[in-house]
């Protein structure tokens, strides 16, 4: 797919590789992005290892496929401000393996949607994009520059099955594009779950899943966000709670929307933000 034991000219290499501002006659290092080390060996080797307690099976394309995104993220993030985790192993279990435990909801069913809201570097979106090619994915941001790296990202991937927008949440629960369309929507890292429920749940058609990936301290949001799921037509059903390898417990509160939602939620940002449900 991608040969790179050729050599390509420096601003070439840069120019796949990078999103943002960047100098064509600096020399491109194959070793280095803004001083952080790219170790794609080191990556691969951890995403294989341990991808299998996903229950995925990574081929070759798959990896080199995620390989070179690990290093486009690396090398975007001193323009775009995309993650703080840039260290190899870090990035392959905390991004991309994490990204992966979604697959045992899609993966049985691949004509089912998935929305990302908030996707920033394009997490988890474009991890399960790679490994389910023949499902449909939608992603949005309200930030400019994390929309245009996703792009930038798909395009030089060549990741066909992900469709992507700049639109605060709020705002796209009300286009007829996203109300209520999607068997399943999720978000990681985004807001408390108050706040996100009433920012998603728009988007999840009758009888589908939100999915709020979360870390291990997930009781006092759930408890706290029982009236906002309720007030959006949603109902708890479980929460999936697991470990990285690298020791961080993790968790997936898992939301069946069982009654549409009134017309007019979600609110505007500045009232959710005022007074959360």
């Amino acid at each position: 797919m991608f040969d790179f034991l050729k050599k390509k000219p420096a601003e070439d290499q840069q120019k796949k590789f990078t999103y943002g501002e960047y100098n064509p006659a600096e020399q491109f290092n194959a070793e280095t992005a803004d001083g952080v080390p790219v170790e794609r060996e080191v990556f691969a080797e951890t995403l294989q290892k341990h991808a299998p307690m996903t229950g995925v099976r990574l081929d070759e394309e798959m990896v080199e496929i995620l390989t070179d995104y690990y290093e486009m993220v690396v090398r975007s993030n001193a323009h775009v401000n995309l993650t703080a985790i840039t260290d190899a192993k870090e990035f392959a279990i905390k991004h991309i393996v994490d990204s992966l435990m979604l697959t045992q909801f899609l993966a049985p069913s691949r004509k089912k949607r998935l929305l990302d809201v908030g996707t920033g570097a394009g997490l988890p979106t474009i991890p399960l994009a790679v490994v389910l090619p023949y499902n449909y994915f939608a992603a949005v941001d309200a930030q400019n520059k994390r929309y245009e790296f996703v792009r930038f990202a798909c395009k030089n991937l060549n990741i066909n099955n992900i469709s992507v927008s700049r639109y605060r949440a709020e705002e796209a629960a009300h286009l007829a594009l996203y109300r209520e369309k999607f068997e399943f929507v999720t978000a990681r890292a985004v807001a408390p779950l108050n706040v996100l429920a009433e920012y998603c749940l728009g988007m999840v058609k009758m009888g589908g899943l939100f999915l709020a990936m979360k870390g291990a301290n997930y009781q006092e949001e759930l408890d706290a966000a029982d009236n906002a799921i309720f007030q959006m037509g949603g109902r708890f059903e479980e929460v999936q709670t697991y470990t990285l390898p690298t020791g961080e417990e993790r968790s997936i509160i898992i939301i069946k929307k069982v009654v549409p939602c009134r017309s007019s939620l979600p609110r505007r940002s500045a009232a959710i933000k005022k007074s959360p449900f």
